[in-house]
């Protein structure tokens, strides 16, 4: 009976992953972490539901074809999240993983790729950096007009060379004993920190250029290889233009309604606390 349940279970995944060889597309999100880690590639996972029409198409337009997976093969680590329509042919475990990622990276829409780090953590959302979902779709179906395979690793290629893959965890190390002599005789370490400068106001300035880690490896932008950087900044500061004008003129009727309010107050002033004339004498 156990052999008859896992023979089940291969023809199972082979009906969901049709004409790809084995070993070509992770199922196992922590494998895939596993490898992204040894070979310093990022994680390229699909979230697809394989038995639906638009997944099917992208599946026989690129992802079968030898020219994609050859690109894979030296570039991505490939992963496959699948909700297929037939829920039930798939094991649980699978199942289970799949929603547990889906929730985690909040995907709404199938299909959708990520790159992930080896960390698991999303390095381009591709939707996001071309723009819009609508954005994206335009890209893909432009792609797929003509050498679907080749065209749509050209476009993954410009993001995956800006890509820099986490370091490993550094394994501690046995700290080495020290004797009081050999401390003795080391001279005290020169530090090359320069002295904070100050301001006229006396505010220290700070030297430190050091780059923040949190970001490091990491677009703080979208990343488009066609250059939608420079469309991005461009409408980030002509915003900024548009809210200091609007600012300028909040600040102009302030002072217009202070001034009105203060002429009013004059000429309301009431006759008794105006200086009365003398009396013409007769």
């Amino acid at each position: 009976m156990k052999y008859l349940f896992a023979l089940c279970c291969f023809l199972t995944t082979a009906l969901l992953f049709p004409g790809l060889n084995a070993g070509e597309w992770h199922t196992d999100f922590e494998k895939a972490k596993a490898e992204s880690m040894r070979t310093k590639r990022p994680i390229y996972i699909l979230f697809t539901n394989s038995d639906a029409a638009p997944s099917l198409s992208l599946d026989r337009a690129i992802f079968r074809e030898k020219k994609f997976l050859d690109y894979a093969e030296k570039n991505l680590v490939l992963m496959k999240a699948d909700f297929p329509v037939a829920i039930h042919l798939q094991p649980k475990s699978l199942s289970q993983q799949n929603a547990q990622l889906r929730a985690k990276y909040r995907i709404s829409i199938l299909p959708t790729a990520l790159l992930l780090d080896a960390n698991g953590e999303i390095y381009i959302d591709f939707i996001k950096a071309d723009g819009s979902p609508e954005r994206h779709r335009r890209k893909i179906n432009e792609i797929m007009d003509f050498n679907a395979p080749k065209r749509y690793a050209e476009y993954l290629d410009g993001f995956v060379k800006k890509y820099t893959a986490p370091e490993p965890p550094a394994e501690a190390k046995p700290e080495a004993k020290k004797t009081a002599k050999s401390d003795a005789k080391k001279p005290a370490k020169k530090t090359d920190k320069k002295p904070a400068q100050k301001k006229p106001d006396g505010d220290a300035v700070s030297t430190d250029t050091s780059i923040p880690e949190e970001n490091a490896g990491k677009p703080l932008v979208p990343l488009d290889p066609e250059g939608n950087f420079q469309d991005w900044l461009k409408s980030r500061l002509a915003e900024e233009a548009v809210a200091e004008e609007k600012e300028a003129e909040e600040i102009k009727e302030i002072v217009e309604e202070k001034k009105e309010a203060i002429e009013e107050a004059a000429e309301t002033t009431p006759a008794e606390e105006k200086p009365q004339e003398a009396p013409a004498q007769q």
